[in-house]
């Protein structure tokens, strides 16, 4: 169906991302572009392809959409937020969204239901097939050896035998051009897309991992880890025994004597390295986690070094690696790995100082507060005051069309008075965004979640892990000279991030900020 009053700006699509919630890629792009104010209305087929979410749903539809003056068209429903409907009609809307909901959770336990009875029948229930092996046209839940990726696992099974080092390994397969399983999927699948820079190269834990999978021997190992949609539980790890295991599953790669062989030198080098005393008790990795390499996004691992200085002595410390830092191109930073003691003295400052700028915030909050008579009531009253001057101009502008039907006014009248109710009608939305984010500003301070975070560390004499938990999302490091940081509660905190030096009062502005970074 043509409408004349609509255009299309953009199509989000979510293939392959659960409905359960509103967590997922293109429906966070969507809301950006709704903040960014580049986007008034949202039509979706029917709101099952909305959300599956009954709360979630509910609290869009009657709250945040109309808040933010979003237009809400589900076509399949018959629903459009700014048509007027019968009575029954939110009711009907809030029905067919429990619907979803209930639907959602049976179809997770009959999902759940359906793989256990598999892996208990010895069958595959994973999406892709590991590494050097492929799906059995017909079925999917045998697997048989990948004839073109087969060959390179007994290779890397019997140089691993031979004494050859992992990272001798994937030097000679990268030399060879032997594509690695990500990019094998990158390229047949046309999954793994991600903004950051791709990698090509074969990795050491990449190997380990393939060498301790006895999957190579037949041998299927599943139920490892668990998650009951229906039963809102996420992902948990299940102890090893109530693995699903099953011997001779399907067709071996490699033979067990191999296998075993090789699994008895991984063991032998980890027990020796521990042994030669190389590897010291290690202390707490607070940065666990947290820390991503800004070049291509990969996680990056911390190791230990130790060598001898001049004097004889030992020099030990810890440092951050990226797994695939040779191929970083040298014009994006071209670094290998950042030392422990530099990240420290680079993040904690910064957030020591952010902790700090919060809790003074905080004390001007209810300074402020103390010293006039219930300032969020003044805040809430003139929103109250502007929607009704906005709902007033919405009317307006609806008998303004009626009148252009009936012809008391001709076409260039309607346009010129259509346009002015328009741009009032922006103005006022804005007014409204704006004296809502001053009214989030001084609500009480206990309602605040980066206030009560930031409290809970106040006056630190070093970076803990519970500090980064409670306010830091990521740290990206780009070199050891250029770290950023990525803060949870970034909206909180553009709110909170008040002009304070000058004297700027926090009801009456808020500083803009640049997406929680540093």
């Amino acid at each position: 169906m043509q409408r004349n009053d609509l255009s299309l700006e953009d199509t989000y699509i979510d293939n392959g991302a659960s409905g359960k919630d509103f967590d997922r890629p293109a429906w966070n792009r969507l809301m950006d572009e709704i903040r960014a104010g580049h986007i008034d209305c949202v039509c979706v087929k029917d709101l099952s392809r909305f959300s599956r979410n009954y709360i979630e749903t509910c609290e869009f539809l009657e709250k945040i959409f109309p808040f933010m003056g979003v237009r809400f068209i589900s076509v399949n429903d018959g629903y459009d937020n700014q048509t007027p409907g019968d009575n029954n009609e939110g009711l009907i809307i809030a029905l067919k969204s429990l619907v979803n909901d209930q639907y959602l959770r049976d179809i997770s336990r009959k999902v759940c239901s359906a793989v256990k009875a598999k892996r208990e029948r010895g069958e595959y229930t994973r999406g892709f097939a590991p590494y050097g092996y492929k799906k059995i046209e017909g079925h999917k839940g045998k697997l048989e050896p990948d004839p073109d990726t087969a060959p390179v696992i007994r290779d890397i099974f019997e140089w691993r035998a031979a004494g050859m080092s992992h990272g001798a390994i994937c030097k000679r397969l990268d030399e060879s051009g032997v594509l690695t399983p990500n990019e094998i999927l990158r390229r047949e699948r046309d999954i793994f897309h991600s903004d950051f820079f791709k990698s090509t190269v074969w990795r050491v834990q990449t190997l380990k991992v393939m060498l301790r999978n006895p999957v190579y021997i037949g041998t299927l190992e599943q139920g490892k880890e668990n998650q009951r949609l229906y039963e809102h539980k996420p992902i948990t790890d299940v102890p090893r025994d109530q693995w699903v295991i099953t011997e001779n599953a399907h067709e071996p790669i490699v033979s067990r004597e191999l296998w075993e062989t090789v699994n008895a030198i991984e063991t032998n080098t980890r027990q020796a390295y521990i042994k030669s005393g190389q590897r010291p008790e290690r202390t707490e990795n607070v940065f666990k986690g947290f820390v991503v390499c800004g070049v291509c996004g990969s996680k990056m691992s911390r190791s230990y070094n130790s060598k001898k200085n001049l004097h004889g002595g030992m020099f030990e410390r810890y440092y951050f690696l990226c797994p695939i830092h040779h191929q970083h191109p040298l014009e994006l930073g071209g670094y290998r790995s950042i030392r422990e003691d530099t990240l420290l003295d680079t993040v904690f400052p910064l957030v020591a100082d952010k902790l700090q700028s919060a809790a003074n915030l905080g004390a001007i909050i209810e300074k402020r507060a103390k010293r006039q008579t219930n300032p969020r009531a003044v805040l809430d009253s003139e929103i109250s005051r502007i929607s009704r001057e906005l709902e007033t101009l919405n009317q307006r502008m609806a008998g303004l069309y009626e009148n252009y039907v009936v012809k008391l006014l001709n076409e260039q009248e309607y346009v010129h008075i259509k346009s002015e109710y328009e741009r009032r009608a922006d103005s006022l939305r804005l007014n409204i965004d704006e004296l809502s984010r001053r009214a989030t500003t001084i609500a009480d301070v206990t309602d605040n979640h980066w206030l009560l975070a930031a409290r809970a560390f106040q006056n630190p004499v070093k970076l803990t892990r519970e500090m980064l938990e409670a306010v830091v999302e990521r740290v990206e490091v780009f070199s050891p000279e250029r770290v950023e940081m990525v803060w949870k509660f970034r909206d909180e905190f553009e709110l909170l991030d008040i002009c304070a030096v000058d004297g700027t009062e926090p009801e009456l502005a808020a500083a803009s900020g640049e997406g929680g970074r540093n």
